[in-house]
């Protein structure tokens, strides 16, 4: 039997003889490596995360409302008979309402990521400072602002193709100027910052690192639209324009990995509207307060 050996070297100095090289078809392939996540998509937070904070927001949001309808029977605000009335029409309730539930999911956000995240907060949740060659900030906000009118105003415009007969649900909270003021204050101070922080910072992220960006940002603006489906009456097209709306801040979010744009475009949004409103006819017409 010939040695299979015979070729190696001798060993040296009682060496061990050194192993036959492995041929090339024996290597095992080499893996590219994962293409390296931007920053803005490095989060601690995953899918189980999303479904415990809407189900929060769900319970604290019917917790709020019973809290407060009760406290408003106790104290004689509203009547147990017109309870229902009074929670989609008086807008004093609803401002609180919408105020002390967005409080609480804020704060839930809070105490739940903060400890797992190593940047600040409010970074971790999108707002840094957003990717834009060559282009001063101020400036770039700016155009963002008047994008956000831009928007309004077409938005606006094909909306009135699709206006139902009767009033939408949102339009009993406008009974006077006293309460259009306080609406503009909870739709212009409140709600861009709020809901920017939850849809573009917290949900995005987690659609985006699973289903990609084009899927996530379809995804996100379908939410937006459906969180706004109550106050437009369940309206389909009018849903739907909100979605698109949704889409765009969430494009936005995408391409500049920031949620401030995206903050800027939802203020100039609803500034408009808002100022649209109290320079018009109906406007005048309203008393101070009911």
């Amino acid at each position: 039997m010939k040695n299979s050996n015979r070729h190696l070297p001798l060993p040296e100095n009682g060496a061990a003889p050194p192993e036959p090289a492995a041929s090339p078809e024996s290597a095992p392939p080499v893996v590219p490596p994962a293409p390296a996540l931007p920053d803005d998509l490095r989060i601690s937070w995953t899918w189980t995360d999303v479904m415990i904070f809407i189900l929060f927001s769900l319970g604290i949001g019917m917790v709020v409302e019973y809290a407060l309808l009760t406290l408003a029977v106790g104290f004689g605000y509203a009547k147990a008979p017109e309870l229902q009335r009074f929670a989609a029409t008086n807008t004093v309730y609803v401002a609180i309402r919408q105020s002390v539930w967005f409080t609480f999911m804020l704060g839930f956000l809070y105490l739940t990521l903060r400890p797992r995240v190593v940047q600040p907060f409010w970074v971790s949740l999108g707002w840094r400072e957003p990717r834009a060659r060559d282009v001063p900030r101020p400036l770039f906000y700016a155009v963002c602002f008047l994008g956000g009118f831009v928007l309004a105003l077409a938005v606006s415009y094909v909306s009135h193709f699709f206006m139902p007969q009767r009033p939408l649900p949102i339009q009993a909270l406008f009974q006077d100027r006293q309460s259009a003021y306080l609406m503009a204050v909870l739709g212009v101070l409140v709600a861009p910052l709020v809901e920017e922080t939850i849809f573009r910072g917290f949900l995005y992220p987690v659609f985006a690192r699973s289903l990609g960006a084009a899927a996530a940002v379809l995804l996100t603006g379908a939410l937006f639209g459906m969180v706004h489906g109550a106050q437009l009456g369940g309206v389909l097209p009018l849903v739907a324009l909100l979605g698109v709306v949704g889409c765009v801040f969430t494009v936005v979010r995408a391409r500049t990995g920031s949620v401030i744009p995206c903050y800027f475009l939802h203020l100039g949004y609803n500034s408009i509207l808002f100022v649209g409103f109290f320079f018009s006819q109906e406007f005048r017409r309203l008393p101070l307060v009911r």
